[in-house]
C-alpha cells in the first residue's frame, strides 16, 4: 500500500510504502509527481519504506518513473529500518541523475535537512 503524506516543504512529496507494492500503486506516485510538477520544478521526495516485496511490474514502473522524471527530481530521501536498503540506495545513486540517500527512522530530522540543502 502507498499513501501520500503531508509534507513540511512545498517542493517535497512524501510517501509511505507498506506491505506488497503493485504497479497500480506506483501509478499513484506518477500522478502525484506529475501534479506537483505543474506547481514547482524540480521536486524532492521523501519515501518511508516498510515493504515486504513488490511485483516485477512495479519494479519496472519504478525504473520508468526514474527515466520519465530524470531532470525533474532533485533528491529522494529513503527513510527505513532496513540496513540492506542503505547499500541498494548507494548503488542506485550511481546510476541516477538525481541524488538519493538512505536514512534510519531515527534520522528524520537529518533527512529533512539534507532535502533542504541547495546542492
Amino acid at each position: 500500500m502507498i499513501r501520500k503524506l503531508e509534507s513540511i516543504k512545498d517542493n517535497t512529496l512524501v510517501f509511505d510504502l507498506e506491505g506488497f507494492i503493485t504497479a497500480e500503486e506506483i501509478q499513484l506516485i506518477d500522478k502525484e509527481i506529475s501534479a506537483k510538477l505543474t506547481e514547482i520544478e524540480p521536486i524532492n521526495m521523501m519515501v518511508f519504506i516498510n515493504v515486504k516485496g513488490e511485483t516485477v511490474a512495479s519494479f519496472i514502473k519504478e525504473f520508468q518513473l526514474g527515466i520519465k522524471y530524470w531532470n525533474k527530481i532533485n533528491k529522494i530521501a529513503y527513510v527505513a529500518d532496513h540496513k540492506n536498503l542503505k547499500i541498494v540506495v548507494a548503488i542506485d545513486n550511481l546510476f541516477t541523475k538525481f541524488k538519493e540517500k538512505y536514512f534510519e527512522l531515527n534520522e528524520l530530522e537529518k533527512a529533512w535537512d539534507w532535502i533542504s540543502e541547495n546542492h
